[in-house]
């Protein structure tokens, strides 16, 4: 990934229910997020893995990623 593209990523709030694409492959529904911060609990829609995403960003093709994840499980 080059500096310019990452630049281009911006803290983001995903939506309750709302399912995302993210940078690096797959889609990602959003079950909860905290009101206060980029962080969320999401679930890939294809495998189910849930966990908690930590600054979530996205970029300006509209896909996301996040800094880290914690709490994973099926």
């Amino acid at each position: 990934m080059t500096k310019a593209y990452r630049d281009s990523r911006k803290l983001f709030a995903p939506v309750f229910g709302g399912v995302y694409e993210n940078q690096g492959g797959g889609k990602y529904e959003c079950i909860d997020r905290c009101a206060t911060s980029e962080n969320a609990i999401m679930r890939n829609v294809k495998s189910g893995w849930t966990f908690t995403a930590h600054g979530i960003g996205m970029y300006e093709d509209a896909r996301i990623d996040w800094d880290y994840s914690t709490g994973g499980t099926f």
